[in-house]
């Protein structure tokens, strides 16, 4: 019987979503990034994000070439990879980074070029490109997962449909909600 559950995946998500209150609590980067004394605090909470985003890629893509399976039994496995992507490779270095904070008006307005902070320090544009895509990636994947979700429902097949719900409420929720602002930011 295979996995019907992308377990490793919603435990990575889980730890995400748990660290996320702490995550957004970050302040601003100072003027002179080498006197930030939160630097390796922000800088592995970024790494897990990406961690997380990754694995759950993998995750999917075992899924998709190793187990045989139809649109319904493989949408938990691409919500949960969605959720990921969205929570921790969008929203924590935005977070972690302390632009959330500033704007949402706890800190005054300043500059924050994220040219000049982790992650596109470490990654360039490749991470700022990934984040570009999971909006038009999103945008094809939510409808399709919530019909297949829907469908799933219907067939009874619960232990697919519930965790593809969560997984999707987690995306919009996240995709839509805390991070206002962020497209100008990231385009900066």
């Amino acid at each position: 019987m295979t996995r019907q559950i992308p377990w490793i995946s919603a435990v990575l998500l889980l730890i995400l979503i748990v660290l996320a209150p702490y995550t957004m609590g970050f302040p601003p980067y100072p003027e002179f990034a080498s006197t930030d004394s939160l630097q390796p605090q922000r800088a592995s909470l970024i790494i897990l994000g990406f961690s997380a985003a990754t694995i759950a890629l993998f995750e999917l893509l075992v899924k998709c070439c190793h187990n045989r399976t139809d649109a319904i039994g493989l949408a938990p496995f691409a919500a949960a990879f969605l959720a990921c992507a969205v929570v921790g490779w969008k929203s924590y270095p935005y977070w972690a980074t302390g632009v959330y904070q500033v704007d949402v008006g706890a800190f005054p307005p300043m500059d924050q070029d994220p040219k000049q902070m982790i992650p596109m320090l470490w990654m360039g544009e490749l991470w700022r490109m990934v984040v570009l895509l999971l909006y038009p990636l999103c945008f094809v994947a939510v409808p399709a997962i919530l019909i297949a979700t829907f469908i799933s429902f219907r067939r009874r097949r619960y232990v697919a449909a519930i965790p593809s719900a969560v997984f999707t409420s987690i995306v919009l929720t996240f995709m839509l909600g805390f991070s206002p602002h962020y497209l100008l930011w990231l385009m900066d």
